[in-house]
């Protein structure tokens, strides 16, 4: 959390009047936008130390983004909601590359920025996923604002994606996932990044752990396959803490108790039935 309120205040420093930023385009395609975010003014250089720039091997950046997922809500009535993968393979084969270059070329005061396009099978409209990443305490911070999002076919709403893909088009409430979850160092919702219109969610992650312990094999997996890999029935994004674990523990021994007690009265009972009457 530490990490998250520290990212706010950065880019809070730069001017709450005037949250956007000037996007310098590495990759501008119709179907696909990387690039550099700086802060209008230059004045963040001095505040924001990320750790850029930074070489990814196309195996490092499948293994941590084939493993993002995302559900819409945030509550416990929302659990049962289904997740999906952030990225489909098609999406990560044009995305990696450019996400390569960009993390190549950027400076500590960049972030970098992404926006995908593609067209949906069930309204054969245009839809897009866009967002942020960027290095910052050996972490890897990775922020999404929009996810499959329907985009009108009017200028100004795929216009203002390409001006600051932290733009949130709909303000939903989303979670972001990763798994394994024991790699997630924190999750929450980021509203400064998009200049306080709608919760842009982040999740932090120690993706040096993931990548020290399971060396990537470039892959061609299909989404069908990466979606297998999350478990439907695990919804957290955080392991159980401390007070939680002990709470459990108490009940399990309670339970137990009772149990045994249970037991006792039905051998007593065994023994000497006159006392099945007693109330």
């Amino acid at each position: 959390m530490k990490a998250i309120i520290a990212a706010i205040f950065i880019v809070w420093c730069v001017g709450c009047a005037n949250p956007g930023f000037i996007i310098q385009p590495v990759e501008d395609e119709p179907s696909l936008l990387v690039g550099l975010a700086s802060s209008p003014d230059g004045s963040a250089e001095a505040e924001t130390r990320h750790d850029h720039p930074v070489e990814w091997t196309t195996g490092d950046l499948q293994a941590i983004l084939k493993r993002l997922a995302i559900q819409e809500g945030s509550g416990l009535l929302d659990s049962s909601r289904r997740q999906q993968t952030v990225f489909s393979q098609e999406d990560l084969t044009h995305l990696i590359p450019a996400l390569q270059q960009t993390f190549n070329i950027a400076r500590p005061s960049d972030w970098i920025v992404f926006a995908v396009w593609g067209s949906s099978e069930q309204t054969q409209g245009l839809q897009v996923t866009s967002g942020g990443m960027y290095l910052q305490d050996q972490q890897l911070h990775i922020l999404l604002a929009n996810h499959r999002e329907r985009v009108s076919s009017e200028e100004h709403g795929i216009q203002a994606i390409r001006e600051n893909p932290f733009h949130a088009l709909r303000d939903v409430k989303r979670t972001l996932l990763f798994y394994p979850t024991s790699y997630v160092m924190e999750s929450g919702n980021n509203w400064i990044m998009s200049g306080f219109e709608s919760p842009v969610s982040e999740i932090i992650l120690d993706y040096q752990a993931l990548l020290a312990t399971n060396r990537p094999e470039i892959s061609t997996e299909t989404e069908e396959a990466i979606a297998s890999e999350i478990p439907k029935t695990d919804r957290s994004t955080a392991p159980t803490t401390d007070v939680e674990l002990s709470t459990l523990q108490e009940e399990i021994s309670t339970l137990k108790e009772e149990l045994s007690r249970i037991k006792q009265q039905m051998k007593q009972q065994a023994t000497d039935p006159s006392q099945t009457n007693i109330p």
